[in-house]
């Protein structure tokens, strides 16, 4: 059984090698054009992206509700936790 992967990995390394032999001996592409040229879409006006449309107002409303929870939070413990004394 060890024999058989033996010659079976040596096999695949064989093959391997010779698949990339063969791709390396061709010509050499050519590289002074692109493949494809693709036209630029002439006025084509851009919208604003979502993120920034509707979760940067999102978390900014957010933050401001947090901020306000806190504050009335905190004075209204430490209101009723302490007394000013005369």
């Amino acid at each position: 059984m060890s024999r058989l992967r033996v010659a079976l990995a040596f096999s695949a390394l064989l093959i391997v090698l010779s698949l990339s032999a063969s791709a390396f001996a061709g010509e050499e592409p050519v590289r002074d054009a692109p493949a494809v040229t693709v036209a630029d879409p002439a006025g084509v006006e851009e919208d604003p992206a979502w993120t920034f449309r509707f979760l940067v107002p999102t978390l900014l409303a957010m933050g401001v509700l947090g901020v306000a929870a806190t504050a009335i939070g905190y004075s209204r413990r430490v209101k009723g936790r302490y007394r000013v004394a005369r």
